[in-house]
């Protein structure tokens, strides 16, 4: 995987990585996230933000260091991100609050797995379990923008 991804994803994976598990469809806010409804201007918005945030994160190391990964809920990812007043403005320069933030990339982030999995071989149609998780909209949004997303957030090479 590219350094930059790496760099990218470690700013906010940290803060999902914890958060994420042993959620079910049942759960509040990943009712949220199924109902959050990806757009191309929104995955632009979240990659420009994450893109900025290389600089906050070499100033900032616990940001990409896992210290994050304990948030319970949506409610406590969004405080971690609003520790960094520096993080706030980046999301605002980008159209984005502390919350949509980390909805949209939590919710792009499991839609990209589940259709990186599928489109991997690891199997051929989504578990009923993932659909009960994540949208079929967003699944079927993020397969027909596969390429473009990844540029997107991964920034492609040497940018």
């Amino acid at each position: 995987m590219k350094q930059v991804a790496l760099v990218c994803a470690g700013v906010v994976l940290s803060l999902v990585i914890g958060y994420g598990q042993g959620r079910s469809a049942n759960d509040p806010d990943q009712k949220e996230l199924y109902g959050y409804v990806l757009t191309m201007d929104k995955v632009k918005k979240l990659g420009a933000a994450t893109h900025e945030m290389q600089d906050a994160a070499k100033k900032h190391p616990d940001l990409d260091r896992g210290n994050g990964g304990d948030a319970k809920d949506l409610k406590d990812m969004v405080a971690k991100l609003q520790k960094y007043p520096e993080v706030v403005s980046i999301l605002s320069r980008n159209g984005l609050s502390a919350r949509e933030y980390a909805i949209g990339f939590f919710t792009l982030l499991q839609a990209s797995m589940a259709v990186g999995f599928k489109k991997s071989g690891t199997y051929k149609e989504y578990p009923p379990q993932m659909l009960q998780l994540v949208s079929r909209q967003n699944l079927d949004f993020v397969d027909q923008h596969f390429d473009e997303i990844k540029k997107l957030t991964y920034m492609g090479d040497g940018q």
